[in-house]
Parts: C-alpha cells; structure tokens; sequence
C-alpha cells in the first residue's frame, strides 16, 4: 500500500470541510461572509450610504444641474499570502503502512496524526482570517487597521481608515468616572454610552443591531449601579446580584441591540494565548452586511492544480491543501495549506466602537 493511495488531497479537503466542528463558523464570518475571486488583487468601494442629499431647485426651461457623484472610494489591495507546510516521516510511513492490517492497534492512532497535522494547518488559516476580521471589528485605539507580519521578514498592513474620518465619528473613548470600571459604579453610564453609539449610526442613517464583547467587559455591566436601578424599575425591588441572562435581557430592552459574547481564543506565532475580541471595547453593529471575507487565488491553485507531482484540493472555503510525495533519501510526504484571504469593508459606517476601559 502506497501513502498518496490513502491520504489525498481531495480527500482530506473533504474531510476537512465536512467536519462538524469546521461547520461551526467564527463570529466573523457572520458579519464578513467567504467569498471567492480570481488573483490576488482586491478592490472594493466604501460607500457612504447614509442621509439622503436634497434635490436642487432649477428654473423652468434650463438644463438640469449635474449632480457630481461622490460618497464612495475606490480601495484597492494586494491581498495577504498565508501559508505553511507540515511533514510525514519515514517513521510516519512506517506506522501508516500497518494500516495494511485490520487488527493493528496502532492504525487509528497513526491516521489521526496526520488527519490532526492538516486540521491544525486549516485551522490557522481560518484563525488568521478571524483575527483580520476582528481587527476591524474592534480596532484597538480607535485606527482601522489590519497588521501582519514579523514572520519570515514578511510584513503586510491595511489602512482601512486612511484619513482618520471613521475613528473621528465612530469611535468613543471613555476616559475618568465614565469608564465601565468597577471602582466608577456609581458613576458610569453605559446605557447613556450605547446610546451615544447608535445615535451616531442614525445620524448616518443606520440602525443599530448587535452590540459585541468577550465577557470580561460584559460582566462590568452588571457592577453598575445603572443598569441594577434598570431592573429595579422593571421589577420594583432592590437588586444586588445580576447574572449574564438579566443584563442581556436589560441590555436589549434598554437598547433594542441582541448582545453578542465572544470569548473565543487562538495561539498566536509567538506562542501567546490571545482573545480574538479584546478586553475593555464594545462594538455596535449595524443591519447591514459589513463586507465579504475575500479568498483569492493561491499559488498552489494557480501553478500546480493539475501537477501530477503535486496533488492538490481546494477546500469550499477557498482554502487550498497540496500533497507532495518525495522519494529523497530520505522519504518523506509533506503537506502545505496556504490561503489568499482579505476582508472587505464596504459597511464600516454602520460600525461604532466605544473603549470602556
């Protein structure tokens, strides 16, 4: 039995695609669906969707005034280039090749390995297009911005808010007695602080929809004197312990936003655990969809689909898996998942962050 007879691309992408815990999507991808395109170049319009503007008055047998079209920008990119390779042994082989014998105990231990090292492989890949889509979602400090790089001397960066106009109007840093912070419960506003947010949105013509956080902001809430002497007007009675489901539930009623909790976590290169949503910001969202996830083409799809030295399978997401078998001295059977991915962000102005801490 040869390993490319069980192990191939287009299996693996199947398998990989099919699994349940891979169909169970990022935040993200929510509001930044997947999309796929061809090459690497990505352009997109940002458009002021806002207040309508009033018509001009005209005199009678004149020619109509030409109204200028404005409100959008024309943004264009090359997109990020994510890739890395995992590799089988001749060891690996070895303990595959027993695979050949139904009863060998080991079978299944070894066929897990190298289902684990492609599943770890796309995984990154999805975690790396959750993190773009968070840096959006809650730009730290206010600047739009997504930052990758370091490894490999490989440095990428997007302005997506280039002339400041987004962080001037969209973005509320709360500073003093105002902060969410435990020692200001008496102080804090944070309904009033919501409020300000989607204030901002209708003066754009959005309405505001969600309201995002990981849960250590969102238990500062429930400290505030605030949102208790919201339920207290709700119930009548005193309150001194409130629990996640009657802040969500004082949230939506107070707010008409749906909370989103968002904890989940990833390891970053540098081997630290991170929060894609960070500590200390909200993020009000809008109705409208923000932008699309796009996949381009890798270079894998684009040179080697179809390489008979090379197998490769495209995942329905847009990731690419490519299988190469080499013969040495030594043998060994390496595995590469890369992606082309970058998000649009046509809906920004339906987006408003406030720094609570």
């Amino acid at each position: 039995m040869r390993f490319n007879d069980v192990f191939t691309a287009r299996s693996l992408a199947y398998r990989l695609s099919a699994d349940p815990s891979n169909a169970m999507p990022f935040v993200g991808e929510a509001f930044f669906p997947i999309k796929k395109k061809m090459g690497i170049d990505l352009r997109w319009i940002k458009a002021h969707k806002g207040l309508g503007i009033e018509l001009k008055p005209s005199t009678y047998d004149a020619l109509a005034t030409i109204r200028p079209r404005q409100g959008f920008t024309v943004l264009a990119e090359e997109m990020p280039l994510f890739r890395e390779s995992m590799k089988v042994s001749e060891k690996d082989m070895v303990d595959i090749q027993r695979a050949a014998d139904a009863n060998d105990p080991y079978v299944q231990d070894a066929i897990n390995d190298v289902y684990d090292d492609v599943n770890n492989l796309v995984n990154g890949a999805r975690i790396a297009s959750e993190r773009m889509r968070m840096s959006l979602l809650a730009p730290t400090t206010g600047d739009m911005k997504i930052q990758i790089g370091l490894a490999d001397n490989t440095i990428y960066n997007y302005n997506y808010d280039v002339n400041g106009d987004w962080k001037s109007s969209n973005y509320l840093p709360l500073s003093g007695t105002a902060t969410w912070a435990s020692t200001n419960a008496t102080t804090a506003k944070p309904l009033n602080d919501i409020q300000t947010g989607l204030d901002a949105l209708a003066d754009k013509g959005y309405k505001g929809a969600y309201i995002l956080m990981n849960s250590k902001t969102f238990n500062y809430l429930a400290e505030i004197d605030q949102i208790k002497n919201a339920l207290i007007t709700l119930t009548g009675n005193a309150v001194d312990y409130l629990d996640q489901a009657t802040v969500k539930d004082i949230i939506a009623k107070k707010t008409g936003l749906t909370p989103i909790i968002y904890n989940k976590k990833f390891t970053t290169v540098a081997g630290t655990d991170q929060k894609f949503y960070p500590d200390d910001y909200v993020t009000i969202i809008g109705q409208e969809q923000l932008g699309n996830t796009w996949m381009g083409m890798t270079p894998e799809e684009r040179t080697l689909l179809g390489d008979p030295k090379v197998d490769v399978g495209i995942m329905d997401s847009g990731i690419a898996i490519a299988i190469q078998n080499i013969y040495g001295p030594p043998a060994r059977h390496e595995t590469t998942v890369s992606q082309v991915a970058l998000p649009s962000y046509e809906g920004m102005d339906a987006v408003f962050e406030i720094k609570v801490k």
